[in-house]
């Protein structure tokens, strides 16, 4: 009897670890007080940044007219992945590079700055992987591409070597609920929401959800309904919560 009430709590230990194992994107992470220190600081999975082309550089502003000189790419996100490669906090986890130009445009300029700093996106059996967001190519060429991953949309029908590059799926939460993340969320969004996330787990990509309400009750609900990433601007609260 005392061995199956042993079990019984050890697999219940177990389950409550696996829900227990949400990711977070840190969502325009450079609009932060210490853009990519505080995401790295709590290990975020998903570190974002928007950039323009600005001449033969990337700028990285989530609009035009937030475009500041200096912001780079390079400044703000590869110098500073290149440092911690370099010290036993280095971790692996992706940097999402939300293209606001076309990616004809961005691409190119993208390679040239990641060439000098690809020694260090690899360290020992950690990795910093780049995945592209917004303006991306035609999803039936994400295969050709090696340097870069993307991030998926939903009900879009993949062929399997495109959706071998997808590292997740991502949709806006406006467009299916309206719910502010106060009070009990109508439960036939919650259906929706749940579809979304479901077909996302059937072709085994996890799920995150933008434009969610920032909130703990969204946050449990989204950990409840199975999303796998929880998008945020708290990475501080919105990790030391789901932990």
């Amino acid at each position: 009897m005392a061995k199956q009430v042993y079990l019984l709590v050890a697999l219940m230990l177990l389950s409550i670890a696996g829900r227990a194992q949400v990711k977070i994107h840190s969502h325009n992470d450079y609009t932060h007080q210490k853009p990519f220190y505080d995401a790295s600081a709590h290990r975020a999975f998903s570190i974002e940044a928007d950039v323009f082309v600005v001449g033969d550089s990337l700028i990285v502003a989530h609009s035009r007219k937030e475009i500041k000189e200096g912001n780079t790419l390079q400044k703000l996100y590869l110098e500073p992945i290149a440092a911690l490669s370099k010290t036993e906090k280095f971790y692996s986890f992706q940097l999402m590079i939300d293209f606001k130009d076309s990616w004809d445009l961005t691409y190119p300029v993208l390679l040239k700055a990641l060439k000098p700093y690809q020694k260090y996106f690899v360290k020992g059996n950690q990795m910093v992987s780049i995945v592209i967001s917004g303006n991306r190519p035609p999803d039936s060429t994400f295969h050709t591409f090696k340097e870069v991953s993307f991030d998926g949309l939903p009900n879009v029908g993949y062929a399997a070597a495109d959706l071998s590059k997808i590292t997740m799926i991502s949709d806006n939460f406006a467009l299916h609920s309206k719910w502010k993340g106060v009070g009990e969320i109508p439960e036939a969004d919650e259906v929706k929401l749940k579809a979304l996330i479901d077909d996302a787990h059937k072709v085994d990509k996890p799920f995150r959800f933008w434009g969610a309400p920032d909130t703990e009750a969204c946050w449990k609900l989204l950990h409840d309904l199975g999303a796998d990433i929880i998008n945020t601007d708290k990475v501080a609260e919105a990790t030391q919560y789901l932990q």
